[in-house]
């Protein structure tokens, strides 16, 4: 039996787990530094080299992604070598440079792909990306953004630069959401992709917060919002190297997607964020709510976000009842009517014979039912072939229907034999077959019984007289009809 054989993403990925669980034990030095860039790089290089051996059709948009990656570690390199080798920690630093170019290339390389990737319109989406997006903006406002433009310890060039990151960050996140929450099938690159999105937010928002709260963080605490971003640059690299990487910016469908438990939840936890940060701000500072005015625009809008979906939600399911409704319709026509001769089938009949009786005893009218049978139907089956049969019947219904009257109820009861319900007496209805048995196509004769129904007598017993009077005229020599006794 032969192996399967491990894909070299699959060895990527482990390999370099292993050295971001090494790294932890690096010392604050150069060889941090070295250690650090180096596992950084190695996702540059493993995705520009999965991109070109994979193909596809958005190659140039992904080695734009890894350059985004190799701005990051330039900086990463240029922020150790002002701390560590000039000793300067000035702020905006030229790493910063790096760093947000990385950003906003970035932003602008995964736009281009969610553009190719959901070319179709989907407002659904869209909202819920806001909502995801948008109870982190206000998070990122009240403990990142508003802080940087209240305190004096900046430059005007240093709120710009501080409040940038978590704007870069807010980007990245709704397109992280869109992606989510887009259609299409979740291939391996497409989770390794999501999930390096999601670890370098996370220690984004975790290095922000902590500098926020004035938290010293230890060594391990540095060197676990370090491996966060190495993970998010190994993660890519692994995105890169697997063959989904080639479909992953390949248009989708998102029409029609099922509205999952996990969407749910997400959506429900980000409506939930505003609420909490307002109790958590009136429990901290004695009922006074120093940030009232971001929540309330932050509950405004996740309430009108809310409301859209849902009315989009309704909307959708008001159409689909309305399909559901057509379809209903359809399938109970098609359910009563004969496939061949578009005649009412026999549960058609089965249940219209009942109600015409029911209407003529209300209304004191006479009816008749007359049973039709096309004479030596199987002599012209095996002579012709079944298919000049059935084009027999076919032609034998419409001609017969063209010389009914609007009231006259005709069905097919069942291979070549037809009812017909005519509310006239006896006579009428002898004219009126005498002059269908004529209409009958291709050279053809039908013999017919009928029966004037007595007022009283079931459906069934008015069937057996009009069936025992076909019967006669078939015995009297056929192309005849025949009347049953009373």
């Amino acid at each position: 039996m032969r192996r399967a054989t491990v894909p070299p993403w699959c060895w990527y990925l482990a390999f370099s787990a292993a050295a971001v669980i090494g790294y932890f034990q690096t010392p604050d030095t150069w060889v941090q530094t070295v250690c650090y860039d180096t596992i950084a790089a190695s996702g540059v290089v493993a995705m520009v080299v999965g991109v070109r051996r994979n193909g596809g059709a958005a190659v140039r948009l992904w080695l734009m992604f890894a350059a985004c990656q190799l701005i990051a570690v330039c900086g990463d390199f240029t922020y150790a070598w002002y701390a560590r080798y000039l000793d300067n920690s000035s702020y905006p630093a030229p790493a910063d440079a790096f760093y947000l170019a990385a950003g906003v290339l970035e932003v602008v390389v995964l736009i281009l792909v969610l553009r190719r990737r959901l070319p179709a319109r989907d407002a659904a989406g869209v909202i819920e990306a806001l909502i995801i997006a948008g109870a982190f903006a206000l998070i990122a406002w009240v403990y990142l953004m508003k802080p940087v433009t209240q305190s004096s310890d900046f430059t005007i060039a240093g709120k710009l630069v501080a409040i940038s990151y978590p704007v870069i960050d807010l980007l990245l996140l709704a397109l992280l959401a869109r992606m989510l929450v887009g259609g299409g099938a979740r291939n391996g690159a497409f989770r390794l992709l999501a999930a390096g999105m999601t670890s370098y937010l996370a220690a984004d928002y975790a290095w922000a917060l902590t500098d926020h709260f004035q938290f010293e963080a230890g060594t391990f605490a540095s060197h676990l919002m370090d491996a966060g971003y190495l993970l998010a640059f190994v993660l890519y690299g692994a995105a890169g190297l697997h063959p989904g990487i080639r479909t992953l910016a390949e248009p989708v469908q998102v029409a029609g997607q099922r509205f999952s438990r996990w969407r749910f939840v997400l959506l429900t936890t980000a409506t939930m964020i505003a609420p909490l940060l307002l109790a958590a701000q009136a429990w901290r500072n004695d009922n006074r709510v120093t940030d009232a005015g971001a929540i309330v625009l932050g509950c405004v809008g996740m309430f009108v976000l809310v409301v859209t979906r849902m009315a989009g939600l309704i909307r959708q399911i008001e159409r689909q009842a309305s399909i559901l409704g057509r379809q209903t319709e359809e399938l109970t026509e098609l359910a009563q009517r004969d496939q061949l001769t578009g005649l009412a089938n026999r549960r058609a009949w089965e249940r219209a014979l009942p109600l015409a009786l029911e209407h003529a005893r209300r209304d004191g009218t006479v009816l008749t039912l007359a049973v039709i049978d096309l004479d030596h139907f199987k002599h012209f089956n095996d002579r012709y072939g079944h298919q000049a049969g059935d084009r027999l019947l076919k032609e034998a219904a419409a001609a017969w229907m063209s010389g009914l009257r609007g009231s006259d109820v005709l069905a097919r009861y069942g291979g070549e034999e037809f009812t017909l319900i005519v509310p006239d007496g006896g006579a009428q209805a002898a004219a009126l077959l005498d002059r269908l048995r004529p209409l009958t196509p291709s050279g053809q004769t039908f013999s017919a019984g009928f029966a004037v129904w007595n007022g009283e007598e079931s459906p069934d017993a008015l069937f057996a007289r009009a069936d025992a009077a076909l019967y006669d005229a078939k015995g009297a020599g056929r192309n005849r009809v025949a009347v049953a006794a009373a």
